[in-house]
């Protein structure tokens, strides 16, 4: 198989698992909404979120270096071995030390679910190596069938215990800590784990490298989960759980967006790297991301124009006014793809100086928009901040990678789609039935004029670009 059509092969099967889990997802959601009280629900999503916190300090980002270092030895069966035994046994040191850390936590705090969110704690941690394993190995279907695995089993544990059983936000835990587990035991196997760890070859020089590149990389995520994640916090000391939950339930309406970008992210960070030193580069990075753009940003518009459509299938009665905060959140979620495509030439350069400093930059506008605005506006606060600062890092990158890169931002089309957005969203906030067939109607009509010379131009340049890398190689 040719790398073009095992690059297509593997980025279709990633899309289709992702897909899959975030449809799971999204059924989740009329179940939370119906039986499950705003402020339980606001609460339990805070904790998760605080876990999302702790991993990568707790596991020193040692999922990136398993993936990273995997990668260069797939052909050689025994150093991979010494690449997972290593890893392995960090990742046992980083287990202990969450464990004794919520030992002392437990004897001056007292936190409802403690057991369970140390489970979820440890179980999150150890799947989230466990599986670039699977990646780092080439397993990319291995791991594809786990993240559906843990998808279906998530859904099935809850439906079990909120619809049958009668549980209260407690289950949405222990349903992510038995999907999880379940996971790890499927990584298990399907990657040999249990022949593939020696104690014997346990190098305090290996593990060395691996913090090296890993531990760099915390700040970054660090800075990354502020600008993601501090507005619960906010909204949980000024405003109240109830609200948590609200804005909760608006974020997995507008994080689609982000998680079809995020598959496709990986893909493009490694084609960025494979062409930052071309003689046309800055043609190819500017038709490239300018073309993602729109294309990624009309991804928005129909998630927009659809919510109005299916939101009450959806949603429950009393998380209703989460309706309310979608499309500005939506509409940061475009700004937030223009950061990570710029971004994979940050990646390409080396430059993950550039990278943490303008995410702490921005996370740094999230939260002081956020405080000056909580008290008069309550949660749109919230989704104004977001925007400003994906803004300001979008707008600061488009200028700054012009060091690296003569990248030209196509203003005029973006400004195009803005306008697009913005009536779309007058039409979605007036929520009249007829209205927003109409303008689901006008959008794909739109979307479709947008994208077919956009979709045409990008297949033809990845086609010459590696037929071009073809004959650079046959030349050699």
């Amino acid at each position: 198989m040719s790398k073009g059509k095992e690059f297509i092969k593997n980025t279709l099967i990633l899309l289709l698992g992702k897909f899959a889990t975030q449809f799971m997802s999204l059924l989740l959601l009329p179940l939370y909404t119906s039986k499950l009280a705003t402020s339980d629900y606001g609460t339990v999503d805070l904790i998760q979120t605080y876990i999302t916190l702790l991993i990568p300090v707790l596991t020193l980002r040692m999922d990136s270096a398993t993936f990273r270092f995997l990668v260069d030895v797939r052909k050689s069966p025994e150093k991979t071995k010494g690449i997972i035994s290593n890893v392995l046994f960090v990742l046992l040191w980083s287990i202990v030390l969450a464990l004794i850390i919520s030992l002392i936590v437990s004897l001056f705090v007292t936190l409802p679910n403690h057991l369970w969110i140390i489970m979820n704690l440890v179980v999150l941690m150890i799947s989230g190596v466990t599986l670039q394993i699977l990646r780092g190995t080439g397993k990319i279907m291995h791991y594809t069938i786990a993240s559906v695995l843990t998808g279906v089993s998530t859904l099935v544990m809850n439906v079990i215990l909120i619809a049958f059983m009668g549980r209260g936000a407690d289950s949405i835990l222990i349903s992510s800590s038995v999907a999880n587990i379940i996971c790890i035991l499927f990584v298990f196997f399907s990657a040999r784990l249990y022949k593939n760890f020696s104690p014997s070859m346990i190098s305090k020089k290996t593990i060395n490298e691996f913090l090296k590149f890993s531990v760099p990389m915390i700040p970054n995520s660090l800075s990354w989960w502020v600008v993601n994640a501090s507005d619960r916090t906010i909204i949980r000391i000024f405003l109240n759980a109830a609200a948590n939950g609200i804005y909760t339930v608006s974020c997995k309406f507008s994080n689609i967006l982000n998680s079809v970008f995020s598959i496709f992210n990986v893909s493009w960070q490694e084609s960025a790297s494979l062409h930052i030193d071309d003689k046309d580069r800055d043609e190819f990075f500017t038709k490239m991301i300018n073309q993602l753009l729109i294309f990624f940003s009309s991804i928005a518009l129909l998630i927009l124009v659809a919510i109005p459509i299916f939101y009450n299938l959806l949603i429950g009665e009393q998380y209703h006014d989460s309706y309310n905060y979608i499309p500005v959140l939506l509409y940061a979620n475009s700004w937030h793809v223009l950061i990570s495509l710029i971004g994979g030439i940050y990646v390409a350069k080396k430059k993950t100086k550039a990278i943490a400093t303008t995410t702490i930059i921005s996370a740094v506008i999230n939260i002081t928009v956020d405080l000056a605005l909580i008290n008069f506006i309550g949660l749109h606060a919230a989704t104004i901040s977001t925007l400003v600062s994906y803004m300001a890092m979008g707008l600061y990158r488009v200028h700054d990678c012009k060091k690296y890169v003569k990248f030209k931002f196509d203003v005029k089309t973006f400004t195009l789609f803005t306008i697009a957005f913005i009536a779309s969203s007058v039409i979605y906030h007036l929520n009249i039935f007829w209205m927003n067939i109409l303008n689901a109607v006008l959008v794909v009509y739109l979307v479709v004029c947008f994208n077919q010379y956009n979709m045409k131009s990008i297949l033809k340049m990845l086609k010459s670009k590696k037929k071009k890398k073809e004959i650079d190689v046959g030349s050699e």
